[in-house]
């Protein structure tokens, strides 16, 4: 339900029927209960501003509701970062051919790493709103809204697709508020120079 009231400020694609499945929804709870959903949505921002991470995949495992059935495993935050620093170590290298980089994640989970690149590029000097566009597959609802609503509150253009990254099957597509806001549609439309 955070996901939709995110991606329902400015995205007019099946506003509609995003925002009735959103009231049926909220017919489920109570009032008493819709405080606790802001305060933890209040709860996760702050952690999210305070130190990047994957919070909601981490309460997600410590919850133990992931679907192990499924191979729903998330790769510790920690882990995340170590491959983030030896997968990109040289942004402002590549960056001087390129106008920006992009991250393809094609079973992101709640988005650990990609926030964990984020933090990388971040700590070497690149504007992430501006230098770095992510397309971020999962096949779990669940997991493409946790995504969904961290790299939407971490102001990461993103793309975060519930789709089937082995058969390509695609149900649907969340452009966080970076991505429409900062044109990367037509941005990620024309031809690279170099």
């Amino acid at each position: 339900m955070s996901a939709t009231a995110l991606r329902n400020r400015f995205d007019p694609n099946g506003h509609e029927e995003r925002e009735e499945q959103y009231e049926r929804t909220r017919e489920r709870y109570s009032e008493a209960q819709w405080t606790r959903f802001a305060e933890a949505l209040g709860a996760v921002t702050i952690e999210l501003v305070t130190e990047p991470r994957d919070v909601l995949g981490e309460v997600y495992m410590q919850l133990e509701i992931a679907s192990r059935d499924q191979g729903q495993f998330f790769t510790p935050y920690s882990v995340c970062q170590l491959m983030a620093a030896l997968q990109v170590p040289d942004a402002a290298e590549q960056l001087q051919t390129r106008p920006f980089l992009t991250v393809y994640e094609p079973a992101c989970g709640a988005g650990a790493m990609v926030i964990a690149v984020a933090q990388e590029l971040t700590s070497q000097g690149v504007d992430c709103s501006t230098q770095l566009h992510v397309t971020a597959d999962d096949l779990s609802t669940t997991a493409v809204a946790m995504s969904y609503i961290q790299l939407s509150l971490l102001q990461i253009p993103a793309i975060v697709n519930h789709r089937n990254s082995l058969t390509l099957e695609h149900f649907d597509a969340w452009p966080t508020a970076a991505h429409a806001l900062g044109g990367w549609d037509r941005k990620l439309s024309m031809p690279l120079a170099g």
